[in-house]
């Protein structure tokens, strides 16, 4: 049992502009986490990437991933639960998908570990997702004839990226589908690009959140973010802190604003309000 849980988002919370967690940060972290900080964090990333830049950093808690569609163990390195979409609604979804002229990834997980799929790349944002997770991060990827062959296959998580006045109205399409939870927010790195993304109703921040705390017994949650995907993970925390580089939203819920990322200021609170048993 914890007293209190700590979670933070990762790009534009915990991590540098460059995608990294810094060596201030890491320095920071390292000794926190080794004296038993009950810490995770939550993101839109998949393992293929944040396992990667997590690496060096013992964390020990499940890590809320895809939004929380997949709760991932770092110390085994595989998925610890996840929510699939029902495949009616995952039907919907992908012949939306289609009618609007989009194809997009899907994440499955038919074993403990997850696949990445897609029909092709049909946009440039498309291809450079492709590209940087398979060069940088080794990110599997599995083509596929139809996205609609993946509904058996325990679907959780579709993501698509592009500008904003081209995804508006599938969003507003995919508002009307019962039986999914959709995300919709601009991307840290790109502000013309925005993510729009798709899982089971109970997979959410939130969802992920409350699970965890269960599982710890944590009389108390404090999150950290900067996005608006970031809300329902504002929802599930008793306290709520907005990196000064959040969302003018985000920062308008919080009990408490920080510094920016690029100021490590997640890792410099934690390191000032964390105090390990026995102190």
């Amino acid at each position: 049992m914890t007293d209190t849980l700590w979670v933070t988002d990762l790009d534009g919370t915990l991590l540098s502009p460059d995608v990294t967690v810094s060596a201030r940060a890491k320095e920071i972290l390292l000794p926190l986490l080794e004296q038993g900080l009950p810490l995770t964090v939550a993101t839109a990333r998949t393992s293929f990437s944040v396992m990667p830049i997590l690496e060096g950093l013992p964390f020990s808690l499940p890590l809320i991933l895809q939004n929380g569609a997949v709760l991932h163990d770092p110390v085994r390195n595989c998925i610890a639960a996840a929510a699939p979409i029902a495949p009616d609604a995952f039907l919907r979804v992908t012949a939306l998908f289609a009618e609007y002229g989009f194809n997009g990834f899907v994440f499955c997980v038919p074993e403990a570990h997850l696949e990445c799929c897609y029909t092709a790349l049909t946009t440039p944002h498309m291809e450079r997702y492709y590209q940087e997770r398979r060069d940088k991060y080794n990110k599997p990827f599995r083509q596929v004839s139809a996205l609609s062959e993946l509904a058996d296959c325990k679907p959780v998580y579709l993501s698509l990226n592009a500008p904003k006045e081209r995804l508006d109205p599938l969003h507003r399409a995919l508002c009307t589908v019962s039986g999914i939870s959709v995300a919709y927010y601009r991307d840290v790195y790109e502000p013309e690009i925005w993510y729009l993304e798709v899982s089971a109703p109970e997979a959410s921040k939130y969802h992920g959140i409350c699970k965890l705390r269960e599982m710890t017994g944590a009389k108390r949650v404090v999150g950290f973010g900067d996005n608006h995907n970031d809300l329902p993970l504002f929802r599930a925390c008793d306290y709520k802190i907005a990196v000064g580089n959040a969302a003018d939203e985000l920062k308008s819920l919080a009990d408490e604003v920080i510094g920016c990322n690029t100021e490590d200021a997640v890792p410099h609170y934690l390191r000032a309000h964390f105090r390990p048993k026995g102190d």
